[in-house]
């Protein structure tokens, strides 16, 4: 019997999943679109979304699986009240007028919730007044299959990204409405038997199921925090130590470069790594889906280029190697012209070629809470495999 993860990471309009190995072979993968994406109530389509998948992982299992647990990642900072009222990360803040002590503190200036908190809040007082919880959109979906409150913290530092009691009353936020903070890789409790019970008809309904032909579920099923897409991305690509460097591509593009310090530059934005004492320089590419091949090689390579001068001044050396990942990875004609305007070599996964990021950092966060793995880095050295592109 093959014992796998249930690995789920909720995008803006699809959904990817895939049943994952401790060693990271991906015994069956798929991407469902969200029904409703664009709703006010968006996150309510969520667990509909997630059922369709676990039955289509199930039509390509071969051989018996065992589910040995879930982790959970998704788009963030997206905001959700607990009844499923829904403020996306890219959506249009322009009607809501923040605080004006929101501009003047630094803390609260930093932070990538609380003005989403406090448009949902405005946009709907009813509703944020009649909430108990509000969730980041990980976690609302984590609520959804275990009834446990949870935020996911990626690591200490990421604190002024989020909330904290003073931030909280500049922008007139209820902090108890506020789930209380969890590592990556956290047990956030057990899928309930309302969420066993769907698992179990949905991993079998119109699979042909035989005797060696089957999902098998534990009645005890713990569900992991995998954290927000952009964290589990790195962890999904190695980025996890001084000097790698990942690109990230879908609906934004985003360069990551992970340092032993903080490093600052015209366009760049410098984050806590999720190891701590690490850093993550970024550069992100707004939209870049909707540019042209040869516009999204020509703002990457103007990316490469702010992070390899800003790598200079602070005396860093900048890696002649690159990790891709996300939608680029089927265009291997953009990826050789990338490779060669860039002079730098691209990785990709070696085991099952698999690309999707996210679900192999979800896979290190659930192997990692199960024990099998004593920390995030080592799960990674052992999941994610990385080798050079042959064929560009």
């Amino acid at each position: 019997m093959t014992e796998t993860v249930l690995c789920v990471d909720i995008g803006t309009t699809s959904l990817k999943a895939a049943l994952v190995t401790a060693e990271g072979g991906v015994v069956s993968f798929c991407s469902v679109p969200v029904k409703a994406s664009q709703s006010k109530y968006a996150a309510c389509s969520w667990y509909g979304t997630f059922l369709s998948s676990v039955r289509k992982l199930a039509s390509d299992i071969k051989g018996e699986v065992m589910l040995k647990g879930i982790a959970v990642s998704g788009n963030g900072p997206t905001v959700v009240s607990d009844c499923g009222y829904t403020v996306f990360w890219n959506d249009d803040l322009s009607d809501v007028k923040l605080p004006p002590a929101a501009d003047l503190d630094s803390d609260a200036a930093g932070s990538l919730f609380l003005p989403r908190l406090f448009a949902l809040k405005e946009r709907n007082p009813r509703l944020y007044k009649k909430a108990k919880y509000i969730f980041s959109g990980p976690e609302y979906f984590i609520y959804t299959l275990t009834g446990h409150v949870v935020t996911i913290l990626p690591e200490e530092r990421f604190m002024s990204a989020y909330w904290n009691e003073k931030t909280c009353k500049i922008f007139g936020i209820d902090a108890d409405k506020l789930p209380p903070f969890v590592g990556v890789g956290a047990c956030c409790g057990f899928a309930d038997k309302r969420t066993l019970a769907d698992i179990l008809v949905e991993g079998t309904r119109g699979c042909g199921i035989k005797s060696n032909d089957i999902l098998v579920v534990p009645q005890k099923c713990p569900v992991f925090a995998g954290g927000p897409d952009f964290v589990s991305a790195l962890i999904g690509t190695g980025t996890l130590q001084a000097g790698r460097l990942c690109d990230r591509c879908g609906s934004s593009e985003g360069l990551n470069f992970c340092t032993e310090r903080p490093v600052s530059g015209e366009g760049l934005r410098t984050l806590p790594s999720v190891i701590p004492g690490l850093w993550n320089v970024s550069y992100l590419i707004p939209e870049s889906g909707r540019l042209s091949g040869a516009e999204r090689i020509e703002a990457v390579e103007k990316g490469i280029t702010c992070l390899k001068n800003a790598a200079g001044r602070a005396g860093i050396s900048f890696p002649s190697e690159m990790a891709v990942t996300g939608g680029q990875t089927n265009d291997e004609l953009l990826l050789k012209e990338k490779s060669e305007r860039l002079g730098m070599k691209l990785l990709c996964p070696c085991e099952n070629h698999f690309v999707h990021s996210e679900l192999l950092g979800d896979a290190c966060a659930a192997w990692y809470g199960l024990g099998v793995y004593d920390s995030l880095q080592l799960a990674s050295e052992k999941i994610v495999r990385m080798k050079v592109y042959e064929n560009l």
